[in-house]
């Protein structure tokens, strides 16, 4: 991995700017230590960084598989043949969440402590675990153990994908402890983008992220000693009451920053698949026409709602959390009414949060009667929920690992995406491992996986 980024060194400009402030006086900080920048420091960079990952090229190659885009150009275009160059995408993603947030927000973590600024250990633990949630469901056993020590150990193995859930399970748990603290040392405010330093809405999101992950391991329910279901909807009562609680990066906020999914659509190297135009289409979705636009008479992701300069980046939501507590209540029991009520709820946020006046609440209504409704048994209601939450979760990679676990939508493979990467030419099940970990970590594993081979919770 590499052990220097421009996060780091940004981080550390930014602290020695610091030091020659006026408040250098309030602060005691060792300019030569990057362990003793301080956390209001930290936060806002990890926060942004996480928000660039989570929108970018991770995303789109997720999006490819799950075909809410075509790529037609650049490495997305090998992407579209399940092609995924090891050197590319993988390894700026990679290397961006290791050397970028992970490390910083452990920095930040360790310094909070030392510190006894408890929000601040909470929300480095919330962040990391999102974090590693992500990373875990785009490649599966991953660096964490024995990662985030700098030069230290430049080799660390790689922790079986069970002991990362279990790891982030662990840092939600802490975060929310955290959360309930009281204390007199430094509290965020606007150094924290995402929230002002709004502890209730933090504690929320790490509830919800519980349920998020709890539910990533319902085909695993047999061989585990607890329900994920009953997790997931246990973690449900104590997370988001509306959309504004959502956790979303504010893009727009700097005219230097702009959603790094803009780029990929501006520079056309994908499209809108008409895979997922059609079914938009055919179900008379009004979130169509603000998913993409039409040029020339053909859909175009240029300026839509998430591919504008200032779009923003969602992370946590409560529209997923109402699907995550529709899945888990009908997993529970297929006749529970609420688990349609939640469904409907989850639909309902969604389009009133992107298509805002522009559409009457009666089409709304109109299109949740007809649309997420239940009928049939089991196996067709969750279809019901995860062909809505697959509209609603549009640009998240979280819709790849809803395919994954439960095999919706259902979804024809590109023809032409049989290679020795992906023999058998089916949706790809995982990412590749980028090119620095199999040169240079010793303890990289073996064989090499596909992009067939399924990792522990898909199995």
């Amino acid at each position: 991995m590499k052990k220097v980024t421009k996060t780091i060194k940004i981080i550390s400009i930014a602290a020695l700017m610091l030091l020659v402030s006026c408040e250098i006086s309030e602060v005691n900080i060792n300019p030569n230590s990057p362990t003793q920048v301080p956390e209001n420091v930290i936060l806002p960079f990890a926060e942004e960084s996480i928000a660039r990952l989570m929108a970018g090229s991770g995303q789109v190659m997720s999006g490819i598989f799950v075909q809410y885009y075509e790529g037609i150009d650049n490495h997305p275009r090998q992407v579209q043949q399940y092609v995924v160059n090891e050197a590319l995408y993988v390894e700026w993603d990679w290397n961006d969440y290791y050397d970028g947030p992970m490390i910083n927000l452990k920095k930040m973590i360790d310094v909070a402590k030392g510190n006894g600024n408890f929000y601040y250990v909470g929300i480095g633990n919330t962040l990391l675990a999102l974090c590693l949630g992500n990373v875990t469901s785009l490649w599966g056993d991953i660096p964490y153990s024995e990662a985030l020590d700098g030069a230290n150990n430049k080799s660390p193995k790689f922790d079986p994908q069970k002991n990362i859930y279990e790891a982030i399970q662990t840092l939600l748990d802490s975060a929310i402890v955290n959360f309930n603290k009281t204390y007199n040392g430094r509290k965020p405010t606007t150094d924290d983008i995402l929230f002002g330093g709004d502890i209730a809405k933090w504690k929320k999101v790490a509830y919800a992220l519980k349920a998020r992950y709890y539910m990533h391991l319902t085909k695993r329910s047999v061989q585990l000693d607890f329900n994920p279901a009953q997790k997931a909807l246990e973690a449900c009562q104590n997370a988001m009451a509306s959309t504004n609680d959502d956790m979303q990066f504010p893009y727009g906020y700097s005219a230097s920053e702009y959603n790094p999914f803009y780029s990929f659509a501006r520079l056309g190297y994908i499209i809108p698949n008409i895979s997922f135009t059609s079914l938009l289409s055919a179900l008379n979705d009004p979130r169509k026409d603000f998913y993409y636009k039409k040029k020339f008479g053909l859909a175009n992701l240029e300026n839509s709602y998430f591919t504008s300069p200032n779009s923003p980046v969602f992370m946590v939501t409560y529209h997923e959390l109402k699907f995550i507590e529709a899945e888990a209540r009908l997993r529970l029991d297929a006749n529970d009414p609420l688990a349609q009520t939640a469904l409907q709820d989850a639909v309902r946020a969604n389009m009133t949060k992107i298509c805002g006046a522009a559409i009457p609440q009666s089409t709304i209504d109109s299109y949740v009667t007809a649309n997420a409704s239940f009928s049939g048994d089991f196996e067709n209601k969750l279809k019901t929920i995860i062909r809505q939450k697959y509209i609603a979760m549009f640009a998240s990679i979280e819709s790849w690992s809803d395919y994954r676990r439960t095999g919706y939508p259902v979804l024809t493979p590109n023809p032409n995406g049989d290679n020795p990467q992906n023999p058998g030419g089916a949706i790809p099940r995982r990412l590749a491992y980028p090119q620095t970990e199999r040169l240079y970590n010793k303890n990289f594993p073996t064989p090499l996986p596909t992009l067939q081979d399924r990792f522990w919770w898909d199995e």
